[in-house]
């Protein structure tokens, strides 16, 4: 990410973005979380669904004030104040701020640099906070793969998450869902296997080149255009990113409490990154994706279903 916003801001030449490298990735990325759902995955999703809500809610109120400061506090018209602190994706805020008639350069502006500070941040921030508070470095025992066992160790299995993760991945994107391709791919795998049917993930490389890839679109967003007016704005960008991640440390240590989850999972779940991004790195930093994934894709319907009603409501 930071190689390609370097090129990008320099001005040299990059090849170009393949056509459809996006969806691509979302697919390989939702694949290898779909593949760890299983009969007892199931099972913590809905014992996970309360805390889930809560932390829903907790990062749709949070806005709402954030944004109402910003607004007063810098003169930036409430929509813009909205859409800019809300932790939803680039893309999607963006074309909310176009639909509700509000900066979307600036609306990208600040949701590009809270991906990017919590993308750099979090991982570091998350291991000494857990390091801090006693934790033990290592890994969560998240769910297995379906395919990972006997009788699940074939081409066959292979070939079959592949094939639903891409129908899934066509549908999502298809049916305009936020993080579509990867919440289709992560349903289609995910419920075929909590069904029992044996999937397997294609090997870790593909999973990494997907990280790799995914980093250099976000990093292509920068541009010496989108450098001035974050200078311009760099003092409430700065303070509202901040104010995010401590609004979702704090929301970590909360669902501790309410949780048998250990403390990264926890951190990583809470914190204002999107969800494919941290789901890809969760299983890395000893987290469960499993569940880093299913607090974020509950915070994003919310804001989705909820805060677009709610700025149009504002506006009249």
């Amino acid at each position: 990410m930071l190689s390609a916003g370097f090129f990008a801001v320099r001005g040299w030449s990059v090849p170009a973005v393949p056509a459809g490298a996006n969806l691509v990735l979302q697919v390989v990325l939702g694949l290898f979380i779909g593949v760890r759902v299983t009969r007892e995955a199931g099972a913590e999703f809905r014992r996970s669904a309360p805390i889930a809500l809560m932390a829903a809610a907790w990062w749709l109120i949070f806005p709402m004030v954030l944004g109402a400061l910003v607004t007063r506090w810098f003169g930036l018209d409430l929509p813009t104040s909205l859409l800019g602190t809300v932790p939803g994706g680039i893309a999607e805020m963006s074309l909310l701020a176009l639909t509700l008639e509000a900066n979307a350069a600036l609306v990208a502006l600040m949701q590009f640099f809270r991906l990017a500070a919590v993308l750099v941040g979090m991982p570091f921030l998350s291991a000494w906070i857990n390091r801090r508070m006693g934790g033990i470095p290592g890994r969560e025992k998240a769910c297995r793969p379906a395919g990972e066992g006997p009788g699940g160790q074939g081409f066959r299995e292979t070939a079959a998450a592949v094939g639903l993760a891409v129908l899934g991945g066509i549908a999502g994107s298809w049916a305009r869902l936020p993080a579509g391709a990867f919440v289709g791919a992560m349903a289609f795998t995910g419920i075929a296997s909590g069904f029992g049917l044996h999937l397997r993930p294609l090997p870790v490389a593909f999973r990494t080149a997907a990280q790799v890839g995914l980093g250099a679109l976000i990093g292509l967003n920068t541009n010496p255009e989108v450098v001035a007016i974050l200078k311009a704005m760099l003092l409430p960008t700065v303070a509202v990113t901040a104010a995010m991640v401590a609004w979702g440390i704090l929301l970590g240590f909360m669902v501790r409490r309410g949780t048998n989850w250990n403390l990264m999972t926890c951190l990583l779940a809470t914190c204002p990154g999107g969800i494919t991004q941290l789901s890809s790195i969760a299983e890395e930093l000893g987290a469960d994706p499993l569940r880093v994934s299913l607090l974020h894709l509950v915070r994003l319907f919310t804001i989705f279903l909820v805060l677009p009603p709610i700025i149009t409501w504002i506006l009249r």
